[in-house]
């Protein structure tokens, strides 16, 4: 009878383990379950397009009737590549799935290295939940081309990890061959590079073996230059890592994120408490380890610049910090109290129940939420107190598109700065934007210093019409250039909705008007 119940109770605890994991999975996908379109993903589109349909790579831009750079070095074009076909064939929800796996793939690969460094499985997969919960805002959007940064840069961590720990060589020749995917996908792949540069010197300080960290960081550099620009391309990226993007909101730093509405206390409350979380358990377990330290420094200094790059750090706690607790583990097994708590049958039963019943809420949820639609709001379902509302992309002029359609209204359009892509994405070649969120691949620094005096209506706001004159400009109602167009007798409105007007130069109203009457 004894030997039964040992046998029901191993059963019982096989059963928990597997509804923990299930739990976990549901709620985190539950957590990160929304499919709202980001502009970047129409850039991609376009591009693919154009690749696919092109006889030739297209290195110079067709998309903007201002002048452009050239070469258009865009680097996430091999993104651009894959999602078309992805979008042509499946839709929305063959993008939202690519995501998803792209997100679990991430999870296993922190769940791996938090427990080849030693972590308890409950405790990694607590820590695993609550860093995807806090990154939950960069995977809000759909799927883009950051979701390869974040798994390539959590498998570089468990390729150097696992070095570290079972010998020097281990794996590290895999870092080039990753590296040649992952620079043409995204221009994130500096992020690999940094992370092996960073256990080089951790290595050296910690007078460990940290030759190998370095032989394979040189071939890693090199193969980056196997893309379709060249030197051009880290050319590129040497202009582009350093010049300040005020139009692009993951571009702020906390606190101005926090300043203009996209972020609240809360972030500075979690913040907080995981700097805490991650001293306490590196002082209680003497586990300061120099390599993991400087990782952590360094990255939270960069996420504390950037929000979108939080979530480098959010990796690195999820794989870092587990092992630090395993003494409170020891602690909590070693209680007899507890040990005899826990093997109740009525304990394991109600635990077991629980989970079920997480399980199942979950899921229903999920699937109430239609994880695998790819939402493009056409109207206003938020408002940011912010000065920076001419920037913003969502809601995106869905009505105003059917109109311009609807009437042929074709040429050199102006738009706002999140909106670019997604006209580029509907209306090529019917129309050419003026400028988008493609920024600096793209456009030179004084298109977009004069784009910028047009869509904050600083004083100079005239120079961008007369300098690149526009056919038709599309703009969110409530920005000040907006309400400035209104009374400019050059201008005529022809469409407003809840979202967006629609101007066209009064040179082409009487077109316009001709249009509007056939149609009726």
């Amino acid at each position: 009878m004894d030997f039964n119940n040992h046998k029901k109770i191993k059963h019982i605890d096989l059963l928990i383990k597997v509804g923990l994991f299930f739990s976990v999975i549901s709620f985190l996908m539950l957590a990160l379950s929304k499919g709202v379109a980001d502009p970047d993903l129409w850039g991609y589109l376009s591009f693919g397009r154009l690749f696919w349909h092109s006889n030739k790579f297209p290195y110079q831009d067709v998309f903007a009737y201002v002048p452009t750079l050239n070469p258009w070095v865009y680097h996430e074009w091999l993104t651009g590549v894959l999602f078309y076909p992805l979008y042509q064939i499946l839709g929305g929800p063959g993008l939202q799935i690519l995501k998803y796996s792209l997100i679990l793939a991430t999870m296993a690969l922190v769940n791996l290295t938090a427990r080849r460094r030693g972590g308890h499985p409950i405790v990694v997969g607590l820590f695993v939940a609550i860093i995807f919960i806090a990154a939950r805002p960069a995977y809000f959007s759909s799927v883009r081309a950051q979701v390869f940064t974040w798994f390539f840069f959590a498998l570089y961590l468990y390729l150097l990890e696992h070095a570290k720990l079972s010998g020097p060589w281990q794996g590290l020749y895999l870092l080039p061959l990753i590296q040649l995917a992952w620079c043409n996908l995204h221009g994130g792949f500096l992020a690999g590079l940094g992370l092996v540069a960073i256990y080089t010197v951790g290595e050296f300080i910690s007078r460990r073996s940290f030759l190998p960290y370095l032989l394979f960081l040189v071939p890693s550099v090199l193969v980056t230059l196997i893309n379709p620009y060249g030197i051009e391309y880290w050319e590129y990226l040497g202009r582009a890592v350093t010049m300040p993007r005020p139009h692009v909101t993951e571009w702020f730093s906390v606190f101005e994120s926090y300043q203009y509405g996209m972020t609240n206390v809360w972030l500075f409350i979690f913040l907080f408490t995981l700097i805490f979380v991650i001293l306490f358990g590196m002082w209680q377990s003497h586990c300061w380890e120099v390599t993991s330290s400087l990782a952590l420094g360094v990255t939270l200094v960069l996420g504390l610049q950037h929000i979108r790059h939080l979530p480098f750090f959010l990796i690195l706690v999820g794989a870092y910090l587990p092992v630090c607790f395993q003494s409170n583990v020891r602690y909590a097994q070693s209680q007899p109290w507890l040990r005899r708590l826990w093997n109740l049958r009525s304990v394991k039963m109600a635990t077991l129940t629980f989970l079920s019943l997480s399980i199942f809420l979950n899921l229903g949820f999920l699937v109430r939420e239609n994880p695998f639609s790819l939402t493009i709001p056409g109207t206003l379902s938020g408002k940011l107190s912010s000065d920076r509302i001419p920037m913003d992309a969502w809601p995106y002029p869905v009505d105003a598109v059917k109109y311009i359609k609807k009437h042929g209204l074709s040429g050199n359009i102006l738009t706002q700065f999140g909106w670019g892509e997604f006209i580029i994405w509907e209306l090529y070649p019917q129309c050419l934007v003026g400028f988008d969120g493609r920024y600096e691949t793209v456009y030179p620094p004084e298109v977009e210093k004069k784009f910028t005096e047009f869509i904050y209506a600083l004083p100079e706001w005239h120079r961008f019409l007369e300098d690149y004159p526009p056919d038709v400009i599309l703009l969110n109602k409530r920005n000040e250039i907006a309400r400035l167009l209104q009374t400019d007798p050059s201008w005529c409105q022809v469409y407003v909705d809840a979202t967006s007007v629609l101007f066209v130069a009064q040179t082409r109203k009487p077109l316009v008007l001709l249009k509007k009457n056939s149609d009726q």
